[in-house]
């Protein structure tokens, strides 16, 4: 009995490995995890922390993108960070995403705990085929409350 039931315990780990290598989605046998970086709901982008997205920052290391509309963007947004506003996505992304490798690592932020435009613009990049996205969540707010590099249009005019 014991001979039939790892029998059939092997054969299920057979089949499952051979409908897994048919999927068109198939799921990872081994799981790769690089820094702390956690999958969010969906299990496509990917949240980065506070800490990494600052280290990213201060090293030079990422392109930031604000993916709240224009006018939320001019109002302030992340010092260097470039706006690509998720609702008008297909509009600006030639223009906004222009020389940037698909590698370079990016860091797509909205503002409010429950927004989910940096979530949408990670994975409209990462189906344009950049692979090195990372969501901050609530990138706004916490970064202005960790009293981070921001800037806005009004003083980017001097004024």
């Amino acid at each position: 009995m014991a001979r039939q039931s790892l029998f059939l315990i092997a054969l299920s780990i057979i089949v499952a490995l051979i409908f897994n290598s048919l999927r068109q989605n198939s799921l990872p046998l081994i799981l790769s995890v690089s820094h702390s970086y956690k999958s969010d709901v969906s299990g496509d982008a990917l949240v980065i922390s506070l800490e990494e997205a600052k280290e990213l920052y201060f090293s030079h290391s990422a392109l930031f993108l604000d993916a709240r509309p224009k006018e939320f963007y001019q109002l302030g947004h992340i010092a260097g960070a470039k706006n690509l506003p998720y609702e008008n996505f297909d509009e600006f992304f030639q223009v906004v995403m222009k020389g940037v490798d698909k590698n370079t690592a990016i860091i797509t932020y909205c503002d409010g705990e429950h927004c989910q435009l940096s979530r949408d613009l990670a994975l409209a990049l990462m189906d344009r085929g950049y692979n090195n996205v990372y969501v901050l969540e609530n990138g706004w707010t916490v970064w202005k409350e960790a009293n981070l590099p921001v800037e806005s249009a009004e003083n980017l005019r001097g004024n």
